[in-house]
């Protein structure tokens, strides 16, 4: 008895231990629980947070203009604290890469994702130039500024289209292609403009026969009136700096003291072979002709037959009548006031009679008046054929746009 005395209170010494036991593991299991909640929360918030820093580094991307080489030689903020939703945002700063050649061919973005209280994230991209085949934003490149003149002035049957047009050989020699069939590249704007109101300056210019005349990208002649291919690019060009890369050349043709071409100095039909002083580059032979005329008017007169391929490049007002063609870049660099209908030696640059132009036509320069005549039979046609040509003999001063060429974490 006494034995057994002696045992009394055990089985509650057992359940207390038990459930000391039983309270302690389930203290742990709560304790390792929410730390595991907070480890899930935190890979959670650090991995939205890199991909926050991608999106980053895709949206200062799509800032870079298009170029050759990179501007941003001292560290420069493309985007400062953007927000990304959910209380995250980022920072992009960008500077060149030194050991790239030259020392701007290539670029560094930084991305900082951050979000209150929680992981910041940072990613490292190299940026360079897109080595692709090259297309202008439209057949008519329009950079004007927002509070500048861009209207077209348009009669006749003149046309302008994105579609890629191919161009036959010159087989009778009249200073024409034969014929035109369709390109292989996808179809870009009749007109690219850089800005909402520069775009609408354009669109309110045109009756809506003339609507129909302007077919390219999203070109629609299902609507009521048609639809014109005429949107704002996404790529900006600085065509004043692309004029400067161009014309610098070795094999660069120049005419600093302007131009004119009459019918007697040009005649229609042209003599075989055709005379020197005509032809501004061969489609066998492209060439870059610079011609500036700082007072007066370049004139390729009605009657005359001009042609050319490669770059014609024209710094000061226009008139290009006649039967003139060039299969290349076309780039008109006017400085000043538009003039008036009135007085056409004013206008910026008139393209009238049987004009055509194969490649593309940019105006220029940015943000001045650029306004801009086509009439009678002229046509501008977007043709990679014709750029090729271009990009071949010259393309590493064509601007490309960035491209993203390789990225990491950096880790903090």
């Amino acid at each position: 008895m006494k034995v057994i005395k002696d045992s009394q209170g055990i089985a509650l010494v057992v359940v207390v231990i038990i459930m000391a036991l039983l309270l302690s593991i389930t203290g742990a299991s709560l304790l390792f629980s929410g730390l595991n909640l907070k480890i899930a929360s935190n890979l959670k918030s650090t991995s939205v947070a890199i991909h926050v820093a991608d999106a980053g580094i895709q949206h200062a991307l799509a800032l870079i203009p298009s170029g050759t080489t990179f501007s941003y030689t001292t560290e420069t903020t493309l985007l400062n604290s953007y927000s990304f939703g959910s209380g995250y945002s980022y920072t992009v700063t960008a500077v060149n890469d030194a050991a790239s050649s030259g020392g701007n061919s290539r670029t560094v973005l930084t991305a900082v994702a951050t979000r209150a209280n929680s992981a910041t994230r940072k990613v490292r991209a190299y940026i360079g130039r897109s080595a692709s085949s090259w297309a202008p934003p439209g057949a008519v490149y329009i950079p004007a500024g927002s509070g500048s003149d861009a209207n077209f002035n348009t009669t006749g049957t003149f046309f302008i289209t994105g579609n890629d047009t191919n161009y036959s050989a010159d087989t009778n020699l009249d200073g024409s292609a034969d014929s035109t069939s369709a390109g292989p590249q996808a179809a870009i704007y009749g007109a690219a403009t850089s800005n909402s109101s520069t775009n609408a300056e354009v669109v309110n210019s045109l009756s809506g026969t003339e609507k129909t005349k302007i077919q390219g990208k999203d070109y629609n002649a299902a609507t009521s009136p048609a639809t014109p291919s005429v949107f704002i690019s996404a790529a900006a060009i600085d065509v004043t700096a692309l004029v400067n890369d161009l014309k610098n050349q070795l094999d660069t043709v120049q005419y600093l003291g302007g131009l004119s071409r009459s019918a007697t100095d040009c005649p229609t039909p042209r003599p075989n072979p055709p005379l020197a002083a005509c032809v501004f580059g061969s489609d066998a032979l492209p060439q870059i002709t610079y011609i500036k005329q700082d007072t007066g008017t370049v004139r390729f007169d009605t009657g005359s037959t001009v042609t050319g391929s490669g770059v014609l490049i024209i710094e000061g007002k226009a008139n290009l009548f006649g039967n003139f063609e060039f299969h290349g870049l076309v780039i008109s660099l006017a400085q000043g006031s538009r003039g008036t209908e009135e007085d056409e030696s004013q206008l910026k640059l008139k393209l009238k009679d049987n004009a055509r132009i194969f490649g593309s036509l940019f105006l220029g320069p940015v943000g001045d008046q650029l306004k801009f005549d086509v009439k009678g039979n002229a046509a501008i046609y977007y043709s990679s054929q014709a750029i090729n040509m271009v990009q071949t003999r010259w393309g590493s001063v064509l601007p490309q746009p960035a491209r993203l060429v390789a990225w990491n974490e950096v880790m903090q």
